[in-house]
């Protein structure tokens, strides 16, 4: 059906949850106290998968840990310079560097392993979440 159909930008549609703009926007409307207009939003509220464009300044980086979750993420870079850590959850001594520099690299990271990042250069970056069902 026709109207089973969203369209819009990434970048402006993702303003509203850190750049998230595909996934559970019900829950992100709530917790944001952001009212929940399903016209507006259309197909891009979803609990199957998550979606994040994310815009990041050279020398920008998370200063925190984010912890692990229950998803798989891919991080897919557009343009610039990014460069990931990754640590086991249960053993943060187990590190690990990924740096993406080409259009196109990737990474993919499990739900146990915790995550930190910084931008090298002016960076644009696509990251998916997935549950995996087995």
């Amino acid at each position: 059906m026709l109207q089973d159909i969203t369209t819009g930008n990434a970048k402006k549609d993702g303003q509203e949850f850190r750049f998230w703009f595909v996934g559970q926007i019900e829950d992100w409307c709530k917790a944001n106290n952001i009212p929940l207009d399903s016209g507006r939003f259309g197909l891009r509220n979803t609990s199957g998968i998550e979606i994040k464009w994310g815009i990041y300044r050279k020398d920008e980086a998370r200063k925190a840990w984010a912890p692990r979750s229950d998803k798989t993420a891919m991080s897919i870079l557009i343009r610039g310079d990014f460069t990931f850590e990754f640590r086991e959850a249960d053993d943060n001594a187990k590190c690990r560097e990924v740096r993406l520099t080409n259009q196109g690299d990737y990474v993919i990271w499990g739900e146990d392993v915790e995550h930190t990042w910084k931008m090298e250069e002016d960076s644009e970056i696509l990251t998916i979440r997935w549950t995996l069902k087995e």
